[in-house]
């Protein structure tokens, strides 16, 4: 017995695609930037600084002394030739009571009281030595203001352009169906 053969034969479809790639560019420019920085304010203020000079020592060195510094030296030195001059009153007083033990007293005295004695002798010390100086320094204000800067700033947008791909698609292969009957 014969039996009916069915044969079926298929073909797919096939499809082919081609692709174009979209192209895209961005630029960024730069920026626009201006920095500007004032400079601080400042103020010194300087306090006068106290300057002592005392001279009085190198004065007196020399002899040119005060007033009252010249005073209260007269004074010393007359009260010191007093004692010295009651001393030697009473030395020679002393000397004539014992004229008789000899010698010659008065002559001796007025020899010795003939004598001139004058003795200057200014300066024994180098001056630089006698002056005094002292510095009292005052303080010093300092005020500083800083300033901000000034910034400015101009930002760019991007440069953008954009050219879409393609994509094409064509049947390269039909599809196909055969069908055969085999008795």
């Amino acid at each position: 017995m014969n039996i009916p053969k069915l044969q079926v034969q298929t073909t797919q479809a096939r499809l082919g695609h081609q692709v174009e790639a979209p192209r895209q560019t961005i630029r960024q420019p730069k920026a626009e930037l201006s920095i500007q920085q004032p400079a601080a304010e400042m103020n010194i203020r300087q306090h006068p600084g106290k300057l002592t000079i005392d001279q009085t020592k190198a004065w007196n060195n020399i002899d040119l002394k005060s007033v009252s510094k010249r005073s209260d030296e007269l004074a010393a030195d007359g009260r010191q030739l007093l004692l010295e001059g009651i001393a030697r009153m009473a030395r020679e007083g002393d000397e004539l009571m014992k004229i008789e033990d000899g010698g010659n007293p008065i002559a001796s005295h007025g020899a010795e009281n003939a004598k001139l004695d004058f003795t200057f002798a200014p300066g024994g010390q180098p001056v630089y030595d006698l002056v005094d100086v002292s510095y009292e320094a005052a303080p010093v204000d300092i005020d500083i203001e800083p300033q901000k800067p000034v910034i400015q700033a101009q930002r760019q947008k991007p440069q953008h352009t954009y050219q879409p791909g393609k994509v094409s698609f064509q049947l390269e292969q039909y599809p196909d169906v055969q069908i055969d009957w085999k008795v």
